[in-house]
């Protein structure tokens, strides 16, 4: 997968362009998800039931929402291409805002945490004016990002009650699963309240939820999965210490291999490929 991404705060817009004619991720963002496709079939899979997306439809998924996804294309199509932008409560709050629109209080149809999307007028001018940046060359500095996906906001919100009554239930803050997303993210090289803040939670609950959910420290059970991970691609790859230690959510190789000695009693560049 190819991808050009633009970081804005803890948001992003990415552009994404897939090699494989068929990737299957499963995953459980720690952000709101508002993917537009560009070229080829998403399809997205929760228990039993699977929704299929299309070239030019936006799919809206809520994050701590576990599915699988599936990025292919047709035999005769175009490589699946895709905008994805990620974004959190405020931006949601922000746009119901500025638009002072008032939000529905009853609606008959259930709250779903995906969503597709038909592409409207002011959808479609949005999406034209992102080729300025993605593929002239223009630059978008961070304020410019967060105003591109409010507009995409906006524009679902001024498009259809329905979409409006489902964003409302976006612009709530609420609590991850602490399994599921721990699970999902634990790799990832950052501090434990950041670990609490994208879990929706305090430091003090993300400790005490853990203690209570595993027993043992979020420091020491994040430590353990990683170096856990770190020995599975040691014994089943070809791949070196060098290689894995940051994809393993250690900061430098000496600290790594530190760790990986203190636990499995070898150093991690004795280990033999099975």
């Amino acid at each position: 997968m190819i991808n050009q991404t633009i970081t804005y705060n803890n948001s992003r817009i990415i552009l994404s362009h897939e090699r494989k004619k068929k990737a299957v991720i499963d995953i459980y963002p720690k952000h709101h998800l508002l993917t537009y496709i560009r070229e080829g079939v998403l399809k997205v899979k929760q228990g039993k039931e699977v929704q299929m997306f299309t070239k030019g439809e936006f799919v809206l998924l809520k994050k701590y929402t576990q599915a699988t996804i599936t990025k292919t294309w047709e035999n005769d199509g175009v490589k699946f291409s895709s905008f994805v932008f990620s974004f959190q409560e405020d931006l949601v709050q922000e746009a119901f805002a500025q638009l002072h629109f008032e939000l529905p209080q009853k609606n008959k149809v259930p709250i779903e945490n995906v969503v597709g999307i038909n592409a409207n007028p002011i959808l479609k001018q949005f999406i034209s004016s992102l080729q300025l940046f993605f593929e002239e060359g223009i630059p978008m500095d961070n304020q410019l990002a967060r105003l591109k996906t409010s507009e995409a906001l906006i524009g679902m919100i001024k498009s259809d009650d329905t979409l409006a009554y489902q964003l409302q239930n976006y612009a709530v803050k609420g609590k991850a699963d602490l399994h599921h997303y721990m699970k999902f993210h634990y790799l990832e090289n950052k501090k434990l309240i950041e670990f609490a803040r994208e879990s929706g939670r305090s430091i003090s609950t993300f400790k005490k939820d853990f203690q209570a959910l595993y027993h043992i420290t979020p420091a020491k059970w994040i430590k353990k999965k990683r170096l856990e991970h770190a020995h599975k691609l040691l014994t089943t790859t070809h791949r070196k210490p060098s290689d894995i230690y940051l994809e393993c959510g250690f900061e430098d190789l000496a600290h790594f291999s530190k760790s990986f000695k203190a636990q499995y009693k070898v150093n991690p560049s004795q280990i033999v490929t099975l």
